[in-house]
């Protein structure tokens, strides 16, 4: 029962302190002492008011205008030599010159009305070998 008791103490203890520090805590919110300024938000959660001394944002001030970075220029390409055969050196040089054959167009289908017929087959049987 020893054990008990001390807990029980404790536990007397422990409420006692909580007790204390809320009316310490009421008084203190009664009286009109304040931690500091009210500080009132934007619509977007910011606080409003005027920056701390010192205070600049983490990437810079962006109304002083910080110099833009120069532009980073693409690598120069070399140009194709004419007495280079054809499938060495440049190597979309072959195929710069021939044209992609057309894609076919399948029927445009209308997205109100589906159409549930399997899909035409490229030919013959698969399974034959």
């Amino acid at each position: 029962m020893g054990f008990l008791d001390k807990a029980k103490k404790m536990a007397e203890q422990a409420q006692a302190k909580i007790d204390e520090a809320q009316q310490q805590l009421n008084s203190r919110q009664q009286s009109g002492e304040a931690a500091g300024p009210a500080v009132e938000y934007d619509q977007h959660g910011r606080p409003i008011g005027q920056p701390q001394e010192g205070a600049t944002p983490p990437h810079g001030d962006p109304v002083a205008g910080s110099p833009a970075p120069p532009p980073v220029a693409a690598p120069p390409v070399p140009p194709a030599r004419a007495d280079a055969p054809v499938g060495q050196g440049d190597p979309l040089g072959a195929a710069a010159g021939a044209a992609p054959p057309p894609p076919e167009e399948a029927p445009a289908e209308d997205r109100n009305h589906p159409s549930y017929a399997p899909p035409k087959l490229s030919g013959g049987d698969p399974l034959a070998g």
